[in-house]
């Protein structure tokens, strides 16, 4: 997965409401697959930061954490934070 296409992430969602249906649903597939692909990480590691987890997919810090909240918001993880 490549750091250009995953950082289109939020240009891809303003386009999502110009494209079909089939478009949407195609998009939806594809990020469910790479949400899976962060689940699957973190449930293996247990406790991650976004960096650890963005240097492990080569994606840039601020699509993990877009991610990852996205994954909160649904219940799907707990993040916690922490002081640095």
């Amino acid at each position: 997965m490549s750091k250009e296409v995953l950082s289109a992430v939020s240009q891809s969602y303003e386009l999502a409401t110009y494209s079909t249906p089939e478009l949407r649903g195609l998009f939806n597939d594809w990020v469910g697959a790479i949400e899976r692909e962060i689940l699957g990480y973190i449930k293996e590691k247990r406790k991650v930061n976004p960096d650890e987890i963005a240097e492990h997919f080569r994606l840039e810090r601020g699509s993990i954490i877009f991610m990852l909240g996205k994954l909160a918001r649904e219940n799907k993880i707990k993040m916690q934070a922490s002081e640095t």
